[in-house]
């Protein structure tokens, strides 16, 4: 992911320039603690199973060393919508009406349907979207239309339109699409462009762009996404005051304190 790739690179900037700082110093190991008998095992649903790690030294680090280490994790958690937003441009709404389900609704969770809807759930959240995580398929449901439209009924929720039929068609199928001789803008449902925006016209948009320096040449086009506007393409900039403006300057904000 584009943004996804600036921020690892900030944040792995950062930590190592905190390193460094103390680098003429000898540094101290101090003793920590495994637990032995720590279970790994966290769920397994679908094809995912999850594990957890353990922390040992975390309590001898720091308040310094503490406070970067959650410095940086806020910073990768303001910007956790702008990767969902990306993988797909109606994730954030199936999401948080998905979560909303979830979180209010009183009646049988004894049932396959229901089973079968808190799954799905676990693979959008798992997957940060509707498209499988390394396959880039789109999520097969295992519960109804009907289903859900009671469960958002139920709830008070709303989903409606593209980002409600999405979950049962056939539409968007793959995340990205990298089939030979296909169109590969238009036929991917990543967010790094706009409806209706095809191969041709990324390649028409980008060639006309000069670099200032040949010899140094820019690439266009890493943090930006490629939409039409009235039949006209248009680039959005990922910047502070531009697209996810507000995402990133929250980013920024818990960069410049660690």
């Amino acid at each position: 992911m584009k943004v996804k790739h600036v921020l690892g690179f900030a944040l792995a900037l950062t930590a190592f320039v905190s390193c460094n700082e103390d680098k003429k110093e000898p540094v101290e190991v101090a003793e920590v603690k495994v637990e032995n008998n720590f279970d790994y095992n966290v769920e397994q649903f679908a094809d995912i199973k999850l594990i957890r790690y353990q922390i040992p030294g975390w309590d001898k680090l720091t308040l310094k060393e503490q406070k970067l280490v959650y410095y940086l994790t806020q910073a990768g958690l303001a910007g956790r919508d702008i990767i969902w937003d990306q993988n797909y441009r109606h994730n954030l709404k199936i999401r948080k009406a998905l979560e909303s389900v979830y979180a209010n609704y009183s009646g049988d969770k004894t049932s396959d349907d229901w089973n079968a809807f808190e799954t799905y759930l676990k693979r959008v959240w798992f997957s940060n979207g509707i498209h499988h995580h390394y396959s880039n398929d789109k999520l097969k449901s295992e519960f109804s239309e009907d289903y859900l439209k009671t469960l958002l009924a139920e709830t008070n929720t709303t989903l409606e339109g593209e980002a409600f039929d999405v979950i049962f068609n056939d539409v968007d199928s793959k995340k990205v699409n990298k089939a030979k001789g296909a169109d590969n803008v238009a036929l991917s449902a990543v967010n790094f462009y706009g409806p209706n925006v095809t191969n041709a016209d990324v390649e028409t948009f980008y060639k006309s762009k000069k670099s200032p320096n040949p010899e140094k040449p820019l690439s266009y086009g890493l943090n930006s996404k490629l939409v039409k506007e009235n039949g006209q393409l248009k680039e959005l900039v990922y910047k502070s005051g531009g697209l996810y403006g507000s995402a990133i300057d929250e980013i920024i904000k818990w960069l410049e304190l660690a």
